[in-house]
């Protein structure tokens, strides 16, 4: 099992199969919380749903477009974060995240979303870095603020939720400028 520690509460952890029940359990508990923003949460959301995830997880893994981790607060599964979609020929990717409501309030997202943030400049050695949040969803809002991201604009009615469209907020973040944060 692939883990990967970031600081002495949180380590990733690569999904797997025998982890679906536990991460099925988690997204229910939080349906009203997470459906607020995320499209694939659903009342229905099931163990099938779960390990489709760890297969196209895995897919995305082993042809090196991308891959999601479980992130692991103090032993227990708190949500998720991943490189959607890397963009190798223009170096790039795109983060996505999510946090089970108890999780919330103790930096753990934010820790999380640097520690994504240095291994892709630093390892991947990818030049921008995108995150997409919902206009309205302040607590999502907050991490690329937080981590110094520049917001370059709204899309307007980019993503559909449920049955309508949501403005997201675009921030981006350049490998010259985490560099430079980091060297203040």
């Amino acid at each position: 099992m692939f883990t990967y520690r970031i600081d002495e509460e949180i380590e990733f952890r690569l999904p797997e199969e025998r982890f679906a029940e536990e991460a099925t359990a988690l997204v229910r508990r939080n349906l009203k919380h997470l459906s607020e923003w995320l499209p694939w949460v659903h009342e229905n959301f099931s163990v099938e749903d779960a390990l489709e995830f760890v297969r196209r997880n895995r897919r995305n893994f082993a042809e090196n477009r991308g891959y999601g981790v479980h992130i692991i607060y103090r032993g227990q599964h708190a949500g998720n974060i991943g490189y959607n979609n890397i963009d190798w020929k223009n170096r790039s990717t795109e983060i996505g995240y999510w946090l089970a409501a108890s999780f919330q309030g103790k930096g753990i997202m934010t820790r999380a979303c640097r520690a994504f943030v240095s291994y892709a400049f630093d390892e991947l050695k990818l030049n921008r870095i995108d995150i997409r949040c919902g206009v309205g969803n302040t607590k999502s809002r907050a991490i690329p603020e937080r981590l110094g991201f520049k917001q370059e604009g709204v899309l307007r009615q980019a993503e559909l939720l449920r049955d309508k469209y949501i403005d997201l907020v675009a921030y981006a973040m350049l490998a010259e400028e985490w560099r430079e944060l980091r060297e203040k």
